[in-house]
C-alpha cells in the first residue's frame, strides 16, 4: 500500500538529507582510511609473528640436530654401533640389547622422541638394524625413500617432513601418529671418510604444537605449518580448502604477504620459511577481524553521527512545526467532529488561506451540531413513547393471569392462602405501577420474582420447582424494571403448563467477564427448530414489537427494551429443544450506581 509523505515529513526529510549526507560521506571516508591503516599495521604485525615463529622452530630444529649427535658422545658406543664384523650370535644379541638400552635412555631425555633407529650402510660389512620399535622383517635400507638421495650426497643430516613411521609398537591397536625425522650419517671412530650407517630419530609434533599454540592463543587469526609438498604439518583450526590451495602455491624459500579472497571474506596471508626442514610458517588474518578490532572508533563515529542526526531532527522538527501547526490543528478539529464532538474552536487562527479554511469549518460544524440536536430530540421523544407503550403491555397481561389464579384458588381454598396470594399480588402491582423509576436493583428484582413464584406455586399446587440464584456481588446493581418476569411468565404458560409431570424453572444471575448474564431455563415442552428459527428472525427484524399475539408479547417486550436502553452488544439469545425445554440468556451491562442508571435512561440526550 502506497504511503504519501506529509508536508511536515517532507520538510524534515529535506533538512536531514542536507545535513546527514555530507556527514555520512566524511565519516565513511575517514573510517575507510583508518581501516586501511589498521589493515597494514595488522599485516606488519602478522609478518613479524611469522618471522618470530619460524625462528623459534629453527632453534628447535638445531636442538634436535644436537640430539642426533648422541652416538658420538661415547667412543666405545660409537665403535660398538659401527662394528661391521661378524660376531657370535649370542654376542650379537648382547650388543643389540646394549644399543637399544642406550636408545631407550636417550628417548627418555626428550619427550617428543617417538623412535630411534640405526641402519648400517648396505654393502659395508654385516647388515645391522637396531630400533626401539618393531620394523618389518623384509625392510631393506636401500629402498627407504631418503636413502638414495642422502647416501650419495655430501650432507651430514637429512630432514624428513611429516610421514608415517616405518616402525610400530607390537601392542598398539591404532595407527601410530605421524612423525618428522632427522637422519645423521654415522662414521667410524677411526675415520670420518667412510659412512658406516645412518642414525634416524623420529619426533612427534608435541613441541611444534607447543610453539604454534602460543602463537594462536590470541585467536585474532591463525598460523599453520606446511611443507614443500603443501602438506599441513600443524594447524590449530580447520583450514579452508580455497586457502589451502593458495598456500600450496607459495614459494617455500621466500617470505611475503598477500590478500586472498575466499567467497565474500578477505584474508591477509603472510608466510616465512623454516630453514633446513623445508617448512613454511603461514599466517592468515580475516579482514573482518581487523575491522572488529576498530569497533571503538566505528562506534564513536556512529555515536557522533547519531547525535548530529538527533540535533538535526530536533531543529528541522521545530521549523516544520511552526509551518505546519495550523494544518495539523485543522486535522485535529476534523477528527473531533468525526467523534461527534461539534463544540470546537480555534483561538486566533492565522490570517491566511489556512486560517480562512479553519473559520469556515468551525461555522459549518456548529450548524451541523444544531441540526443533529433537533433530530435527536425528535427521536428521543418517539423512542420514549414507544418504550412506555411496551412497558404498559406487560402489566395488564400479567395482572389478568394473576387474577384468574386468585379466582380459582379462592373457589377451592377459603383459607389464609388466599390472603397471602392477594398480598403478593399487591406487591407485584405496586412495583409494576410505581412511576418515575425505570430501574430496580437485583435485590428488588429477586423479591419481585419470589412473590411471582409464590403466586404461581399456589396456583399450580407445587407442581413446579422454581429457583432464583443471584450472585451476592450483584445485589445492589441495577436492571431495568420487569425485565426478567415476562421471560418467567412465558416459560410457565408456553413451556411448563402443558407438560405432564413435575416441571422445573430456574433463574440464574451472575457476572461473566464484562457483562451481567441472566439465564432463564425451563424443562418444559421446548420448541421445534422451525418455530425457534421463525422466532429469532422475527425478533431480529423487529416484527415482534408490533405483534399482539399473547405468546410473543413477553419476549418481544424484553428484546425491544434491551435494544432501546443499551443497544449493541447487549441482547437476548434463545435456545430450545423439543421435549427438553428452553433457555433464554440476557447479556446486560454492569450498572453499579444511580448515576450510571441516569446515563442509560437519557443515553440519547446531549448536553
Amino acid at each position: 500500500m502506497n504511503r504519501f509523505l506529509t508536508f511536515k515529513q517532507k520538510l524534515i526529510l529535506t533538512y536531514m538529507v542536507f545535513i546527514v549526507l555530507p556527514m555520512s560521506v566524511l565519516g565513511l571516508g575517514a573510517y575507510g582510511l583508518y581501516s586501511d591503516a589498521m589493515e597494514k599495521k595488522v599485516s606488519d604485525f602478522a609478518q613479524q609473528v611469522a618471522v618470530s615463529t619460524a625462528s623459534n622452530i629453527e632453534m628447535y630444529i638445531r636442538e634436535l640436530e644436537q640430539f642426533t649427535l648422541m652416538p658420538y658422545y661415547g667412543r666405545d658406543f660409537q665403535d660398538t654401533l659401527t662394528d661391521d664384523r661378524g660376531a657370535d650370535p649370542l654376542l650379537s644379541i648382547e650388543v643389540k640389547e646394549t644399543i637399544e638400552k642406550n636408545f631407550s635412555f636417550w628417548q627418555s631425555q626428550r619427550g617428543s622422541v617417538e623412535n630411534i633407529s640405526y641402519f648400517s650402510k648396505p654393502g659395508v660389512g654385516q647388515e645391522r638394524i637396531y630400533s626401539l620399535g618393531y620394523l618389518p622383517p623384509d625392510l631393506e635400507v636401500g629402498k627407504l625413500p631418503w636413502f638414495e638421495t642422502f647416501s650419495g650426497s655430501d650432507e651430514i643430516v637429512a630432514y624428513l617432513s611429516l610421514h608415517q613411521p616405518a616402525s610400530t609398537d607390537l601392542i598398539q591397536n591404532t595407527p601410530p601418529p605421524k612423525v618428522f625425522s632427522l637422519i645423521r650419517k654415522i662414521y667410524k671412530s677411526s675415520t670420518i671418510l667412510i659412512t658406516s650407517g645412518f642414525f634416524q630419530v623420529d619426533f612427534t609434533l608435541e613441541d611444534i604444537e607447543r610453539i604454534m599454540s602460543r602463537v594462536n592463543r590470541e585467536k585474532n587469526g591463525s598460523f599453520l605449518l606446511i611443507d614443500r609438498e603443501g602438506q599441513i604439518v600443524y594447524s590449530g583450526d580447520p583450514v579452508n580448502e580455497q586457502l589451502l590451495a593458495h598456500i600450496a602455491g607459495l614459494p617455500s624459500d621466500g617470505q611475503g604477504r598477500q590478500i586472498v579472497s575466499m567467497g565474500n571474506q578477505k584474508n591477509i596471508v603472510v608466510h616465512h620459511p623454516v630453514g633446513k626442514m623445508g617448512w613454511t610458517v603461514v599466517g592468515y588474518v580475516p579482514v573482518s577481524q581487523i575491522v572488529s578490532g576498530i569497533m571503538q572508533v566505528r562506534n564513536s563515529m556512529i555515536l557522533i553521527g547519531v547525535v548530529c542526526i538527533v540535533l538535526a531532527l530536533i531543529v528541522s522538527t521545530g521549523i516544520s512545526y511552526q509551518i505546519t501547526k495550523p494544518i495539523y490543528k485543522l486535522i485535529s478539529l476534523i477528527k473531533r467532529v468525526e467523534t461527534e464532538d461539534f463544540q470546537i474552536q480555534y483561538d486566533n487562527p492565522p490570517r491566511n488561506e489556512i486560517g480562512q479554511l479553519i473559520r469556515s469549518f468551525i461555522r459549518m460544524s456548529r450548524r451541523l451540531d444544531e441540526t443533529i440536536r433537533n433530530l435527536y430530540q425528535a427521536e428521543i421523544v418517539r423512542q420514549e413513547s414507544e418504550l412506555q407503550a411496551l412497558k404498559s403491555q406487560i402489566n395488564p397481561h400479567f395482572l389478568f393471569n394473576t387474577l384468574e389464579t386468585i379466582k380459582m384458588k379462592a373457589e377451592i381454598d377459603e383459607a389464609d392462602a388466599t390472603v397471602d396470594m392477594i398480598t403478593a399480588l399487591g406487591k407485584l402491582v405496586k412495583t409494576s405501577l410505581h412511576a418515575g423509576n425505570d430501574f430496580n436493583t437485583f435485590r428488588e428484582e429477586r423479591e419481585y420474582l419470589n412473590n411471582y413464584f409464590y403466586i404461581q406455586d399456589n396456583r399450580y399446587a407445587s407442581r413446579f420447582d422454581m429457583t432464583i440464584d443471584v450472585e451476592e456481588e450483584l445485589m445492589e446493581w441495577y436492571i431495568p424494571k420487569l425485565l426478567i418476569q415476562p421471560l418467567v411468565e412465558n416459560a410457565f404458560y408456553h413451556g411448563l403448563e402443558m407438560k405432564q409431570g413435575k416441571g422445573k424453572l430456574s433463574v440464574a444471575i451472575g457476572r461473566e467477564e464484562s457483562h451481567v448474564k441472566v439465564v432463564v431455563t425451563d424443562h418444559g415442552l421446548g420448541m421445534s427448530p422451525e418455530r425457534l428459527l421463525r422466532l429469532r428472525q422475527s425478533l431480529d427484524d423487529g416484527k415482534q414489537r408490533l405483534s399482539q399475539d399473547e405468546k410473543s408479547i413477553g419476549l418481544a417486550n424484553v428484546f425491544a427494551r434491551i435494544g432501546l436502553y443499551f443497544g449493541s452488544p447487549y441482547t437476548m439469545h434463545i435456545d430450545s429443544r423439543p421435549g427438553e425445554g428452553t433457555e433464554i440468556v440476557l447479556l446486560l451491562p454492569p450498572i453499579k450506581s444511580e448515576s450510571e442508571v441516569n446515563i442509560y435512561v437519557s443515553r440519547h440526550n446531549r448536553g
